[in-house]
């Protein structure tokens, strides 16, 4: 084979495998809107054990990071900089591919330290749940001295340890590798 054969095969491998990619969201999106379906649900919790799997209606505040850095790394298989190229071209190329990539993950991973119904960072140091607990003692105590109906759950309290001020860096660097890649799109 000569070397622009094998750029053609490449090439091709890449944008079989984006395609075979690119089912994977589809289905993901069919799933979360299956309707329901009696004994649906009795059927998945027989199967895998568990009743805490869901099957649709997923929450949007996990399924979103992940089919956006689903959706990212398929644009970087499919409008790879580094096809094609040689020496420094390639380096480049390279470096911006991986940067898509790891600027998807960052911003992913961003949202879920971020957004108060996750709390990514508390959920591992255990003062999530004690957040909640607190909050939950203190609405308990407030129902109970006003004789209002006593809850048993709070809504979200705030995060605790987020990115700070690092999120304005996050954010700019992103929208900059995702403008530069933009270019090539």
């Amino acid at each position: 084979m000569t070397e622009g054969q094998n750029l053609t095969a490449d090439r091709d491998l890449a944008a079989r495998l984006a395609l075979w990619l690119g089912f994977g969201p589809v289905v993901m999106g069919m799933v979360n809107n299956i309707p329901t379906i009696p004994g649906l649900d009795a059927l998945v919790e027989r199967i895998t054990g568990s009743a805490n799997v869901s099957i649709r209606k997923f929450s949007y505040y996990y399924i979103h990071p992940l089919a956006f850095m689903w959706m990212m790394s398929i644009v970087a298989l499919h409008h790879a900089f580094v096809r094609g190229k040689t020496g420094v071209a390639l380096t480049l190329g390279l470096g911006m591919d991986a940067a898509l990539v790891v600027m998807a993950a960052a911003v992913a991973t961003t949202y879920l330290v971020e957004i108060d119904s996750v709390c990514l960072v508390d959920q591992f140091t255990g003062e999530r749940a004690e957040l909640i607990a607190k909050s939950l003692k203190e609405e308990q105590e407030f129902a109970k001295l006003y004789g209002l109906p006593v809850p048993d759950s709070v809504e979200d309290p705030q995060c605790l340890n987020t990115t700070g001020t690092w999120l304005f860096a996050i954010v700019g660097l992103a929208i900059a590798v995702f403008l530069a890649y933009n270019v090539k799109v």
